[in-house]
């Protein structure tokens, strides 16, 4: 038989076989089971494999305990809480919102290496603490979330003229006295917002969302998203020569937290729409953009296979089976990445989740993982 035969036969019984063995036991997860046996220590650390002061990121435990949430491993997500709170956050997350970068230092000690929070990370703790406190019925998550989530406000947000109430992306450092301010359109998903708005009805989450939609629409009306824009109130979203229109690591998200909302979500069918040029171009290469320019919406090089997995919900939303299909495919021939490359497994777990429906999220940004329901 021919060899080409033989692998497309080899590839259409592993995705028969993934999809049944889903079937008969929705709660398992191998990958993640891979991700914590490659990426996350005994002590409940997620560490970026390879980086040169091996480095974990607020970001990389606030992504871990949502996985864990995914999975109803509550063990692993109270690990992963109890090292970002006694290393990342003097051993009380109540009192302060966790440093953004752990790591070892120059002396050869691990320590906090910059201790400015990343509100991106903040957001995605606060967000399983406050889901996990309802599913696993825990009482002290709900209370962290709710004090993470009033630090959110009160630490890590500012009001912009002729904006409103924006995330900046972190307390300090993102304010500038004449140049204005520095914002990351993928640091501020809508249904956390969304979420946070219903469950805090007092405090100004709904201001947030409102601003943070207006945001993501207005930096990405040529197809694509940047990694970082600059905003002032007399010239609006702008770039320099600090802060260029280019999109790539941080961007990324920006269409997969898109592709998470519910289909009824308020600013989600502007938010698909606009990015039909991403598709295209998926559609087009078989590869993702690796960068893109948010003022010509050009795109180019081609992106590693955390990109290409990150864009998948969103073909699947456009109906492009076809190029589903093959860049599935791909990935199941290539998963190296998932033991040695954090960030790409990371995009990974989120995207393969979304696709499986591992979990949903309705309008008002509630999560259902599907463990939680008998995995109808």
């Amino acid at each position: 038989m021919n060899c080409y035969l033989l692998r497309g036969c080899f590839l259409a019984l592993c995705l028969f076989s993934a999809t049944s063995y889903a079937q008969q036991n929705c709660a398992a997860w191998p990958q993640w089971e891979t991700f914590k046996q490659h990426f996350i220590s005994e002590q409940g650390r997620v560490i970026d494999l390879g980086s040169e002061q091996t480095i974990t990121t607020s970001e990389g435990q606030s992504y871990g305990m949502f996985f864990a949430l995914l999975a109803n491993d509550q063990a692993t997500f109270d690990k992963l809480l109890d090292w970002t709170q006694i290393h990342l956050a003097e051993g009380d997350l109540s009192t302060r919102l966790p440093a953004w970068q752990w790591g070892r230092a120059r002396d050869g000690n691990e320590r906090i290496l910059d201790s400015n929070p990343a509100s991106d990370s903040d957001l995605w703790i606060a967000y399983s603490l406050s889901q996990a406190a309802e599913l696993w019925q825990n009482r002290r998550y709900a209370v962290l979330a709710s004090v993470m989530a009033m630090r959110i406000i009160r630490e890590e947000t500012a009001y912009l003229p002729n904006l409103g109430l924006s995330l900046l992306p972190a307390p300090a450092g993102f304010d500038y006295d004449k140049q204005g301010w520095k914002l990351n359109p993928s640091y501020a998903p809508l249904f956390i917002l969304q979420q946070f708005s219903q469950r805090y009805p007092h405090s100004p989450w709904q201001q947030l969302h409102d601003a943070s939609a207006t945001m993501l629409l207005a930096t990405s009306n040529q197809g694509v998203s940047p990694d970082w824009v600059m905003y002032q109130p007399d010239k609006g979203f702008y770039y320099d020569k600090q802060t260029t229109d280019l999109g790539s690591y941080n961007a990324i998200r920006v269409y997969l937290w898109a592709a998470m909302m519910a289909e009824n979500a308020p600013y989600r069918d502007e938010l698909i729409k606009q990015f039909a040029p991403v598709v295209e171009h998926l559609t087009e290469n078989l590869k993702s953009p690796l960068n893109s320019f948010a003022k010509t919406g050009k795109m180019s090089k081609s992106g590693p296979r955390g990109f290409d997995a990150a864009l998948m919900p969103l073909l699947a939303i456009y109906d492009e089976h076809e190029t589903l299909t093959a860049l599935q495919q791909q990935l199941m021939v290539d998963t190296s990445f998932t033991t040695h490359r954090y960030y790409d497994s990371v995009l990974y777990l989120f995207a393969t989740s979304t696709l499986n429906k591992r979990f949903e999220i309705d309008e008002h940004g509630k999560l259902t993982p599907n463990w939680s329901t008998g995995c109808r």
